[in-house]
């Protein structure tokens, strides 16, 4: 059979017409790819609307793709080989969260979800900062907080995102998770762009 298709999108209107600042519609992103990815509760059809009439079907994929085991939501099932590795991974992920003074509530740290919103809070907090003071102190630490962006997304969140979305666009064929996984890619291309980094592609 063939794959579910939905003219809709998932993701927030980041096109260069659109009134919000490039900051903020990454910030809409990563919390609305946040929440695709997490289970699809009752909030599902006030998150995407457009896909309402689907919930209840959301919640049987969800089971079968990320409860059975079809597709792993932690990044250190797609990066690490052996625990040592995976320990490693672990420990650098949530060096990066307690340097901000995060820790994950009830999940691993490598989970796609915690990576998310991780990246939401440092552009968030980067642009707090960029609209208070002006002072060095303030400069610093926005600085501080890019640097952490770049690194994050670089070594954890996209190779681990990149893993998934294509395990999900392999194993599903649920209109919802194809169209998020599909705009996932496109969104991971935008910001190794945003960050100056070459994609695999070209490499």
């Amino acid at each position: 059979t063939s794959k579910e298709t939905c003219t809709e999108s998932v993701s927030p209107d980041t096109r260069p017409g659109s009134k919000l600042s490039v900051d903020q519609r990454r910030i809409l992103s990563y919390e609305t790819f946040a929440v695709a990815f997490s289970y699809p509760d009752d909030g599902f059809s006030m998150n995407f609307p457009e896909f309402a009439d689907q919930t209840e079907s959301a919640k049987f994929e969800y089971d079968r793709l990320f409860r059975a085991g079809t597709v792993w939501l932690y990044g250190a099932e797609y990066q690490a080989t052996n625990e040592f590795q995976r320990a490693a991974l672990m420990s650098d992920i949530m060096g990066f969260y307690m340097a901000f003074g995060l820790e994950p509530d009830k999940e691993r740290p490598d989970s796609i979800v915690c990576e998310m919103e991780f990246m939401h809070y440092l552009i968030f907090k980067q642009q707090r900062l960029r609209m208070g003071s002006a002072d060095d102190n303030a400069q610093e630490k926005s600085s501080v907080c890019r640097d952490a962006e770049r690194k994050f997304f670089a070594e954890h969140l996209e190779p681990a995102a990149t893993h998934l979305a294509n395990k999900v666009i392999a194993e599903s064929r649920h209109a919802f998770y194809t169209q998020v996984a599909g705009e996932l890619l496109v969104f991971l291309e935008s910001e190794r762009n945003h960050f100056g980094l070459v994609s695999d592609a070209n490499q």
